[in-house]
This record gives structure tokens, C-alpha cells and sequence, in this order.
């Protein structure tokens, strides 16, 4: 059994350890202790407050997109919760392999199933707020096909301490730096997510809050896909999309225009220029940029020839 590292939001709600479960066909669990807050503690019994989470987590669990509960006990006074843990890799070790973009069917496939994850956690009441929507969080089945959300909290997280900054600047929305947290916050940090795994170019390493045109960084990428992401990267939450669902639509209507043989592994796929490093892409841009020069000087060069040709004509 290995401890496991919570998001930094969830450091007060108890800890978590990887497990083998020898009755679930040697699957991995995760092993999550229920810490109560202290000011939920001193209105309820623990007991009481225990059963509820676990009632709720397991709920989520039947959703697609969720780590089914498959136990819940007590030891020496202290409350646990097991959970499957979904099969597959973390989207931070694909895009890690990857090395750049991801192909861009695989991005719209994986925001429409978080979207619908999203609109499961809105749907409560009252709504979960997740908190911590960044590659690490989102587990990737086999080929893409299945996508999973983990760590979702058993208490409403906390707020970003100052010392989280840096990492706020990364997936975190603006909102959630200054200390307010809601399932916009999470819509915000996924577009995060899928404007990484598009260009390819990592949030954390640019200024913060700052995430240019997709088209702009991968030539490649669709212009509906980025008018998705910018609509949802604004600033104000007011001109986000006003839920889940709403920008699900448009993902929807945005993997309707896919060629079907994108999804298929045997076949080369039309996007495959989107599989490009980003120092590749730069290379490209940067060719691009002096081969357009270079036929602007071309032009010009003739265009002063023949002017000359003019004036100095018999």
C-alpha cells in the first residue's frame, strides 16, 4: 500500500493510499480516509457526517466517469471509503509520452465525457465543486475511449493558499486565485486542460491566465474547436458557457465533423499533423514565416526591377 497525493484543495479532508483488492479480479483501489472538518464536526456526529459522504461518493459512482465504492468502514474511530480505481493512465502521462499535441478528436472526445461528469457533480445538491480539474485528475482509458474524473473531494475544498500561486496559475481559474471557487471554476479548468492537450504548449510555463488563440499556437486546430476554448478561457465568468451541458452541445456538434476514420487506430489519421512536438510546431511556424518573407522580397525585388526597367527606358 503507497500513500497517494491529494490536490492541494483537499490536504485538510484526509489522506489516500493505492491498494490491490484481492476480491475485485486484483484491481487497484484507492483507500480514502473521511477527515471531517472541524466546523462540520461540531454540528453532526462523525458517524453521521461519515455515512453521508459515503452515501454521496458512492451515488457519483454510478454515474460514467466516476470510481465506483466498493467499501466503507470504521477503524479505532476513524472513517474510510475504497474505491475502484478506473483503468487507464492520467492525461498527464499521455501528453507526457506524447511530447506535444494530442490529436484534436481525441480532445473534443474528452471534453464531452468531463462535461458530462461535471453536469453530474452541478446536478447535486448542493453542487460539488471539484476544484482541481487538471491532467493529473483525469484518468484516460485505452485508446481514449473512456475517461474517467478522480479525487473529487469529500468536502468542499478549501481555498488556494498564497503559496499555491504559482500552481494556481496553471489550471486554476481566475476566480478560484482570489479565493472563490464554482462549477464554472471546473468548466474554466477543463478548457485549461484541453487548450494544453491541443497546442500542446503547458499552461504552467506561460504568464498566468494568459492562454492564446489554439490556432495561433497549432495551425492545425479547428477554428470551431478554438472558439470553444476561448469562450470558455474568458476572464469573466459571465461570458463563460452557463453550464456543463451548454458546452457539451458544442462539442458534440463539433465531434459530428470529424471524418469517422479519425477514431480508427488501423488507419493513419487526418489529424495527424496535430501529433507534432511543440518545438516542431514552432519549427513549422517559424519556416512558414520566413517562406512568406521570403516571397514578399521576391515581389518586391521585381516590382523595383520593373519600375526601373520604366525609368530607364528608351
Amino acid at each position: 500500500m503507497g500513500q497517494r497525493d491529494l490536490p492541494i484543495s483537499q490536504y485538510r479532508q484526509g489522506l489516500a493510499w493505492s491498494a490491490m483488492c484481492m476480491q475485485s479480479a486484483r484491481r487497484r483501489v484507492v483507500i480514502r480516509e473521511i477527515l471531517i472538518p472541524e466546523r462540520i464536526a461540531l454540528t453532526s456526529s462523525q458517524e453521521q457526517v461519515a455515512k453521508m459522504v459515503a452515501q454521496q461518493q458512492s451515488e457519483l459512482g454510478h454515474h460514467p466517469g466516476f470510481p465506483k465504492v466498493i467499501d466503507f468502514f470504521s477503524d479505532q474511530g476513524s472513517y474510510f471509503l475504497a474505491l475502484l480505481s478506473p483503468e487507464g493512465e492520467s492525461l498527464a502521462i499521455w501528453l507526457q509520452r506524447q511530447g506535444g499535441a494530442l490529436p484534436e478528436y481525441l480532445v473534443a472526445e474528452l471534453g464531452y465525457q468531463i462535461c458530462n461528469a461535471l453536469a453530474s457533480l452541478a446536478s447535486l445538491y448542493p453542487p460539488i465543486v471539484h476544484g482541481s480539474i487538471n491532467p493529473e485528475t483525469i484518468i484516460v482509458g485505452a485508446e481514449g475511449q473512456f475517461v474517467s474524473l478522480i479525487h473529487v473531494p469529500l468536502f468542499p475544498p478549501d481555498v488556494l493558499p498564497a503559496s499555491a500561486e504559482k500552481v494556481s496559475a496553471g489550471y486554476y481559474a481566475p476566480e478560484q486565485v482570489h479565493g472563490e471557487a464554482s462549477p464554472s471554476s471546473d468548466l474554466y479548468g477543463l478548457a485549461v486542460v484541453m487548450h494544453h492537450a491541443v497546442t500542446g504548449y503547458d499552461p504552467r510555463a506561460r504568464l498566468a491566465l494568459f492562454h492564446p488563440p489554439a490556432r495561433r499556437l497549432n495551425p492545425a486546430v479547428t477554428l470551431q474547436m478554438e472558439k470553444i476554448l476561448t469562450r470558455q478561457l474568458s476572464l469573466s465568468a459571465s461570458h463563460r458557457y452557463a453550464g456543463p451541458q451548454e458546452m457539451q452541445q458544442d462539442l458534440a456538434a463539433l465531434l459530428e465533423t470529424y471524418p469517422d476514420s479519425v477514431s480508427d487506430t488501423n488507419e493513419p489519421s487526418p489529424l495527424s499533423v496535430e501529433r507534432l512536438s511543440a518545438s516542431q510546431l514552432r519549427e513549422r511556424s517559424q519556416n512558414t514565416l520566413l517562406l512568406n518573407m521570403g516571397v514578399f522580397a521576391a515581389i518586391c525585388v521585381l516590382l523595383i526591377v520593373g519600375a526601373l526597367f520604366m525609368i530607364l527606358r528608351p
